[in-house]
């Protein structure tokens, strides 16, 4: 399936495929401040004040600072925790960055990639930025 979408990125600075991507579309934000939305993890209890101090004494003057872009550290706590080699532990900086890397290198093949129709609205929008075919199961 190959969706053409004219959209309001059409613009002589976007590149071809950009224009024909079908925007992400956000959930609804609802107006009334005490609405939790479970489905994008938010937490209706604010975090302990014994979280908020702990963060506070770890990070000090750090948070000034870029971190380490490799995260050296949370790769070698993983691999010890899950008896690996550091090699094998992939960080991101998001779910939708690591998905991202997985689309573009794994996902394109001459049969297309499935998933629900009822799903998470960011996979249309990535198999149409990397040119994957894909079809929706009810």
């Amino acid at each position: 399936m190959k969706i053409i979408y004219e959209n309001s990125m059409t613009s002589k600075y976007w590149s071809p495929v950009v224009s024909k991507l079908t925007p992400y579309v956000a959930g609804e934000q609802p107006l009334n401040p005490g609405v939790v939305k479970l489905n994008t993890n938010e937490n209706p209890y604010p975090p302990s004040p014994r979280v908020l101090e702990s963060i506070a004494q770890s990070t000090g003057d750090e948070l000034r600072l870029y971190p380490d872009p490799n995260s050296q550290k949370l790769k070698r706590a993983l691999a010890h925790h899950f008896e690996l080699a550091n090699d094998q532990i992939f960080v991101g900086n998001s779910s939708d960055e690591v998905l991202a890397h997985v689309f573009q290198a794994l996902l394109k093949h001459d049969l297309p990639t499935l998933f629900p129709d009822v799903t998470y609205s960011f996979y249309p929008v990535y198999c149409g930025l990397y040119g994957i075919q894909y079809k929706t199961i009810p």
